[in-house]
């Protein structure tokens, strides 16, 4: 069905177009949606007749489902909308911004059935097994299932961390509601009343979800590290250039709906400036077809001294010796600056040594004046493993 939905209402393949993500997610928001209202509606009906404070509690799990699918509809209609004058990377980030309410609710939601729940374990109460509960259970799973299919594959198309959290969500649900089925059943069978610790149990699911949910949001607003893939295949493109030597500094600055801002720094030979020149220019056309907000492209001239460049790994060597290996460094090169001469590195320290960064620098920087008063240092501190910089395939062989 869903399927069909697709094939009628979905105009164009192109995933990389917004509109055709957008459609993807409003169809996927939209029968979620749908499908979860009428879950909830079946099994607080049937928790009521059964008595059974985990079914309702995994009735107000569909309904919290619900709820995030009208947030991240709302999120993907306003996310839609271009550049102006006062938002110019776009409006994406709004949908974050939604998925932060949408993730406190469910924990709020997840926390007050946790608080019925502790109330029927105090004071219990048989669950009845109905043919129509266990129906509507049953159902419920295998609606479930088919909405983590669904939400899958639109997420593989589009490439949506979104759909892809939907859909764990979706399987997760699957599984408690598997577990309230299977807690219904043994209470039966049994006449050991464990429904209150079962609902207790869903909510703690809920719970973890919204925290999840709260947490990729939030990490996504903060920033975080691009696609492995397709940096790898914007730093293989780049390096693989005419007169590009290596490839530094690939940043992604993510604003939301697909709409990227690449920055990098390549580098080369000045004899091969206009190489370099025709590189910078082919990677902003290039991957500004990608990417909507564009790509920035900073050019370095290497200064090819190899005595100088020794004695300054000398220096900067020197400089790091008090403090045992606990601080390494990459990527180290000298580049014009019009004037003169900068050392460039990055630094690679563990997080108990981030505060003592400003001094570690400081220190680096002392090292060179002494060694060359005119040379100039840049160093970029890191917490991550070392990434080495791009050298063409050649170079490399």
């Amino acid at each position: 069905m869903i399927n069909l939905l697709a094939r009628l209402f979905i105009k164009g393949t192109d995933t990389a177009d917004p509109r055709v993500r957008k459609a993807y997610a409003t169809l996927s928001s939209l029968a979620g949606i749908l499908l979860n209202l009428m879950l909830c509606a079946a099994k607080l009906a049937a928790g009521a007749l059964s008595r059974s404070v985990s079914m309702a509690a995994d009735g107000f799990n569909n309904l919290a489902d619900a709820g995030m699918s009208l947030v991240s509809l709302l999120g993907f209609s306003i996310a839609q909308y271009g550049s102006g004058e006062t938002h110019p990377f776009g409006h994406g980030r709004i949908e974050w911004i939604m998925s932060i309410f949408g993730s406190l609710l469910v924990i709020l939601m997840g926390a007050e059935l946790a608080h019925t729940s502790i109330r029927a374990i105090a004071v219990p109460q048989g669950a009845q097994l109905t043919v129509s509960s266990a129906v509507i259970l049953t159902l419920s799973v295998l609606v479930k299932l088919c909405m983590y299919g669904y939400n899958r594959r639109f997420a593989v198309l589009t490439d949506s961390q979104l759909l892809k959290a939907t859909a764990a969500d979706c399987l997760s649900d699957a599984a408690a509601t598997a577990a309230v089925l299977l807690c219904t059943v043994v209470s039966h069978m049994t006449g050991l009343v464990i429904d209150g610790f079962c609902g207790l149990a869903v909510s703690a699911l809920i719970v973890v979800a919204g925290y999840k949910s709260l947490c990729s949001t939030l990490g996504r607003i903060m920033g975080r590290a691009p696609d492995a893939a397709m940096l790898r295949d914007v730093l293989r493109t780049a390096g693989s250039l005419p007169g590009v030597a290596a490839v530094y500094d690939p940043m992604a600055h993510d604003y939301g709906f697909g709409c990227l801002v690449l920055s990098m720094r390549i580098a080369g030979n000045r004899r091969d400036a206009d190489a370099l020149y025709a590189a910078a220019h082919q990677l902003n056309h290039g991957l500004h077809g990608v990417f909507p907000c564009g790509c920035c492209v900073q050019v370095d001239y290497l200064v090819q001294d190899d005595a100088l460049l020794a004695g300054v790994q000398r220096a900067v060597d020197h400089a790091l010796l008090p403090y045992g290996g606990a601080v390494k460094t990459a990527n180290l090169r000298l580049v014009e600056n019009g004037t003169g001469v900068d050392a460039m590195l990055d630094l690679i320290y563990h997080s108990k040594l981030q505060k003592h960064e400003a001094r570690i620098v400081s220190e680096i920087e002392a090292a060179l004046h002494r060694l060359r008063p005119a040379c100039r240092l840049i160093a970029k501190g890191t917490l991550m493993r070392e990434r080495p910089a791009l050298h063409r395939p050649q170079e490399d062989a």
